[in-house]
């Protein structure tokens, strides 16, 4: 109930109003249920539904007709989008890429055992990766430079560095 208040208080005209009330309860059931298929917790779903009907709170002129299959087909295209941000949203929090100054401070440890320890780790990643990272910082190229120097795309020497430096990290906090 609170969230039709929060939703109502967006819509300024009282058709609107009696508008967008109908859609809450005609498809609120359904919003849920498209959350839910993306998303495993509640109050994830919760959230997804939350944005989603705040979302058309604030675009109503997009909706037409309640009872029309479009308006139905909208609404769960809505919410399906609204869980898959969230979704990102919260895998972006869990696979935080790891900067080398970020593991030097996790390490907390003498720099010739550091870069011991950060030799031996590289030994283990592909052979690729362990190119792209010593052209970077052993040599001091950009990565358009190594992108120049290898032949790829400037994307592709960006996402190898990223995943490069995220394996690195792992391997030295097991160390």
């Amino acid at each position: 109930m609170k969230l039709l208040s929060i939703c109502l208080s967006f819509i300024d005209n009282e058709a609107e109003h009696h508008k967008f009330e109908k859609l809450y309860w005609k498809y609120k059931n359904l919003l849920y249920y498209c959350a839910g298929k993306r998303l495993d917790d509640e109050k994830l779903v919760e959230d997804a539904v939350s944005n989603a009907f705040l979302y058309v709170a604030q675009n109503m002129q997009m909706i037409g007709d309640v009872e029309s299959t479009r308006t139905r087909n909208l609404l769960a295209m809505i919410a399906d989008r609204a869980a898959i941000n969230l979704y990102k949203k919260q895998q972006r929090e869990y696979s935080r890429t790891v900067s080398v100054e970020e593991v030097t401070d996790m390490a907390q440890k003498s720099n010739m055992e550091l870069a011991y320890q950060t030799k031996e780790a590289m030994k283990q990643l592909p052979e690729e990766y362990q190119q792209v990272m010593i052209l970077r910082y052993a040599e001091g190229y950009t990565n358009r430079e190594i992108a120049l120097i290898l032949d790829y795309t400037v994307a592709k020497v960006d996402k190898m560095m990223s995943r490069a430096r995220k394996q690195l990290a792992g391997l030295l906090e097991e160390a």
